[in-house]
């Protein structure tokens, strides 16, 4: 038995509870009130087995108030205005319990004369079904109501955190870093007349990586293949201006991993901050290697660089803490990334969960 159904069973007895408890009780009371008005003969020999009927009739009219609350609920949805609906109900219960004890415990000849009967009694204890039904009715469309509103909640604040959630990605992907855009410039005017084919070098490279990172924009994911290309476009042009000192590899495990999709400008910051904050802290060469393993359900990344190494308490700059909130929008409940000091350097790992394209 599904636990769904096993709810709805356990919702059902609850409400079927509560009409009987409300029926038993306004039952006593209008029992007790019929009889210091002089109606209830107390006294009758036979009342060990009419009450037992009464307790009896009181649960089938309950059982059948509780399905008919339920349909109504369902059906009455279409009804506009609220007291056409108690009124609806209110008529439909009394036929229902009226017809309900003629047929267990009368005659089913007697039930239209029945419906219609002036007799005081009958229509006392039948009205106490009555209001049972409203009353369970209305706590049950008021519970409808608030659980319509939390789902309306639920929906508005998913919304909130779908287009929060754009914002950030929107505000991650449209930043690139000053720094190497007036690195670039400054070492592109440099060159102009020392080296004018160098120079037109740069400025072609640096005019394919803004070109990527603009179309870049309408998208959250990229293939590796791409991801690759880019950052090797944008260590072309830090390569012109660093020349001999900086030099570079990029380690792919297998061909079939370049066909995964990654989070647009993933492994670049990571390897802008370890040009600006490693390699170009010290006089010796620089050497960068970006690896690319396949993992299980994993991709693993893995930017190293022998420059300078990083400070005791490590201060995220926007390299750094743009590529975590990326990992963490984007990469899946397996991703992370870590810092590794490295014995002749450090490294920067991060895991993420293997994505393909539909």
């Amino acid at each position: 038995m599904s636990k769904l159904f096993q709810n709805k069973i356990g919702f059902f007895l609850v409400q079927f509870l509560f009409i009987a408890l409300v029926d038993f009780a306004l039952g006593g009371v209008t029992y007790f009130v019929l009889a210091m008005m002089g109606y209830m003969n107390t006294e009758d020999s036979t009342t060990y087995n009419t009450g037992n009927a009464i307790f009896w009739g009181n649960l089938a009219e309950s059982v059948m108030v509780t399905i008919l609350v339920n349909v109504f609920l369902f059906f009455s949805a279409k009804i506009k205005y609220n007291l056409l609906k108690y009124i609806a109900l209110s008529i439909f219960s009394y036929l229902l319990t009226t017809i309900a004890w003629e047929i267990l415990f009368d005659d089913v000849r007697s039930v239209w004369h029945s419906l219609f009967s002036t007799n005081l009694l009958g229509i006392a204890f039948r009205l106490n079904t009555v209001v049972a039904a409203n009353l369970a009715f209305y706590i049950l469309q008021q519970e409808k109501k608030r659980s319509q509103r939390i789902r309306e909640q639920e929906v508005q604040l998913l919304e909130m955190q779908q287009l929060k959630t754009k914002a950030q990605l929107e505000a991650l992907q449209a930043k690139v870093s000053p720094h190497f855009l007036y690195n670039s410039l400054n070492s592109i005017a440099s060159l102009i007349h020392e080296n004018p084919d160098k120079a037109e070098t740069m400025v072609l490279l640096l005019s394919k990586f803004f070109r990527y990172s603009t179309n870049a924009q309408s998208q959250y994911y990229t293939r590796l293949a791409d991801e690759i290309e880019m950052v090797k476009t944008y260590l072309e042009v830090e390569k012109v201006r660093f020349e001999e000192r900086l030099e570079y590899s990029i380690i792919v495990e297998n061909e079939q991993i370049k066909d995964c999709l990654v989070p647009q400008f993933l492994i670049q910051p990571l390897v802008e901050n370890s040009i600006k904050h490693g390699i170009s802290k010290v006089t010796r060469k620089g050497n960068l290697i970006i690896n690319i393993k396949n993992e299980d359900k994993c991709l693993i990344i893995s930017v190293f660089d022998n420059g300078a190494p990083f400070p005791a308490q490590v201060n995220s700059g926007y390299g750094l803490r743009s590529t975590e909130e990326k990992l963490h929008l984007l990469g899946g409940v397996e991703a992370k990334m870590e810092i590794l000091d490295e014995k002749d350097g450090k490294t920067i790992k991060m895991t993420l969960e293997k994505r393909f394209e539909k």
